[in-house]
């Protein structure tokens, strides 16, 4: 009888943590498809991130600190707003 346990200790503790694992783990999952990333000059030209869209209407500005540009030539590319 303890042999018998022994043999099925093992593979239910190792589903029991494969399940616990799934459903503890929050992976999110990003559509870049959707996004474009832009940049602000805020300090330095390109220094900070932003998230823009790929269509919609010219010019993806955030409030407060002005219009986000793409990195190509120089951060001069115009992107969308989300």
């Amino acid at each position: 009888m303890k042999n018998f346990k022994k043999k099925w200790l093992l593979p239910i503790m190792a589903i029991a943590l494969a399940v616990g694992g799934a459903f503890a783990t929050n992976a999110t999952k990003i559509d870049t498809s959707l996004s474009t990333v832009g940049y602000l000059s805020l300090n330095e030209p390109c220094d900070t991130q932003v998230i823009c869209g790929d269509s919609g209407q010219k010019g993806c500005t955030i409030s407060g600190f002005g219009e986000a540009f793409g990195m190509a030539n120089n951060c001069t590319e115009v992107l969308f707003r989300p």
